[in-house]
This record gives C-alpha cells, sequence and structure tokens, in this order.
C-alpha cells in the first residue's frame, strides 16, 4: 500500500494541474472585446452593453469587420446545446457628426449584417429591418463562439461611408432551431459604436458621448453641448440640445419635434 500512495497522489495532482489548466484555457478563450453573454434560467445576460469596432480593422478593410464577435460564458451560465443564439435589431442607425449623436447620416449611409445563414439585417436612420439573425448553434457544451460580417454602405450601394461613427442596438435572444419564439431573452439591448476613419481622441469621444444615450441625455464636456432625447412639453415630445454658458446654466439652442417613429 505504501508503494502505490505516491502514485494515487501524483495522479491526483496530475488530475487538479489539468482541471486547472482547462478552467485557464476556458477563461483565455473569451476574447476581449467579444460580446460575452450567458444565461441564467429564460434571461440572457451580457458583459457589457456598449462595444467598439473599427470598419478600418485589419481584417475587414476600409468598410468591413467581423468585430465583435459573440462567445458565450458558458462558466457563467450555458445556452441548451441545439438551440439558436440571436439577435433582434432595435431602434435605428444613428450618426457622430463630431459634436452630438443624430439620425441623419451625410451620404446615405447604411449597416448590413449578414448571419450564418446568410440572411441580411439592414440598419438605417430610417429603421431597421424585421429580420432577426441567428448568430449561431449552441454546441454540446451550450457554448457559442462565432464572428458575424459586419459591411457599411453609402446611398449608390457601395462598400463605403463617409468619416464618423455609426451606432447600432441589438437584442439578444434564444430559440428553438428554425424558430423564432424566444425561450430566454436579454433584458436591455446592447449597442455597438463603429469607428469609420476617425482618429482615436475623436472616435472615444462618440464612444463617451454614446454611452448615455440611453439615458436620455448625453453632455459632451468638450463641447458644453447637453442633448436631451425627449422632453414633454405642452402635449409634445421634444428632443433639445442646450449649451453651458458657466455655473451650471444651460441655454436652449435647439428643439426638435419628435415623432412616435422616432
Amino acid at each position: 500500500m505504501k508503494k502505490l500512495l505516491p502514485i494515487v497522489c501524483n495522479a491526483a495532482a496530475l488530475i487538479f494541474f489539468l482541471a486547472t489548466a482547462n478552467a485557464q484555457e476556458a477563461d483565455q478563450d473569451l476574447h476581449e472585446g467579444d460580446i460575452q453573454p450567458w444565461r441564467v434560467g429564460a434571461e440572457i445576460f451580457v458583459n457589457s452593453v456598449l462595444f467598439e469596432a473599427d470598419f478600418g480593422d485589419l481584417g475587414g478593410g476600409p468598410f468591413v469587420t467581423d468585430d465583435p464577435g459573440v462567445d458565450v460564458n458558458i462558466q457563467a451560465g450555458a445556452f441548451t446545446p441545439g438551440n439558436w443564439l440571436r439577435y433582434q435589431p432595435v431602434g435605428q442607425l444613428l450618426f457622430w457628426d463630431g459634436t452630438q449623436w443624430t439620425d441623419g447620416v451625410p451620404n446615405g449611409e447604411r449597416i448590413e449584417i449578414t448571419d450564418v445563414l446568410s440572411n441580411v439585417t439592414s440598419f438605417s436612420t430610417d429603421g431597421v429591418s424585421e429580420t432577426a439573425g441567428v448568430i449561431g448553434e449552441a454546441d454540446s457544451n451550450g457554448s457559442v463562439h462565432e464572428h458575424l460580417s459586419f459591411v457599411i454602405f453609402d446611398a449608390s450601394n457601395a462598400p463605403n461611408g463617409s468619416a464618423g461613427a455609426y451606432r447600432i442596438q441589438l437584442k439578444l435572444f434564444e430559440s428553438l432551431p428554425q424558430s423564432d419564439l424566444s425561450v430566454s431573452i436579454a433584458a436591455t439591448p446592447i449597442a455597438i459604436v463603429f469607428n469609420r476613419g476617425l482618429e482615436t481622441d475623436s472616435y472615444e469621444l462618440a464612444v463617451s458621448a454614446a454611452d448615455g444615450l440611453d439615458n436620455n441625455a448625453v453632455f459632451v464636456a468638450e463641447t458644453g453641448v447637453l442633448t436631451i432625447q425627449r422632453v414633454e412639453a405642452l402635449g409634445t415630445v421634444y428632443k433639445v440640445k442646450m449649451q453651458s454658458i458657466g455655473n451650471n446654466q444651460f441655454q436652449l439652442v435647439e428643439a426638435e419635434e419628435v415623432t412616435d417613429a422616432q
């Protein structure tokens, strides 16, 4: 028995080492910057609500990118093997004009996503297509790791886009195969802000301003402009822009009526 003890101990040490290595390897598989969802019950959670991407990255060229990827955090909560992880487009395409986020683009730009089934989802300033895309099928571990294709087009329907930042929103959900009925869903959408030809500082300013869009109000310190997405007055809803005049005071400089479609 004494001779067997070192062997048993060594085997136990080896199992512990392999388990630790596998856990570390699983952690390393979650790529920084990727969308990392997980599921608990019928709710999907995500590592962030705002992600960055660059149409000028080396992989895609000036008008195409496959980032951010989607990489399920199975340690936090796996999906049901065989089910589809999907996305629903939300809202409309927004453009950063250097000082504020707006629903106007310089040259009819739109962003299209091609999913794993080659279906195309389109985002424009007029809204989004009704097509819900498929990110991927959960494997036997309940994991999905995919990189979809994002392309920016201009009014001529060619891959192209004016310099600036562009923002889209998606809501993740899980469905049975070949079904649009959700079995789990994220409570809130995620946003992706794409850089199209901006210098880093200018792009990060756009990202910072985008971080506050869903909170209704955005203040850009560099310009002193406060944008409030929805203000109701006398039964009408407005998007207002105010300029800081010092001493924590603001002056109204623009008010645009917001329709229900917006």
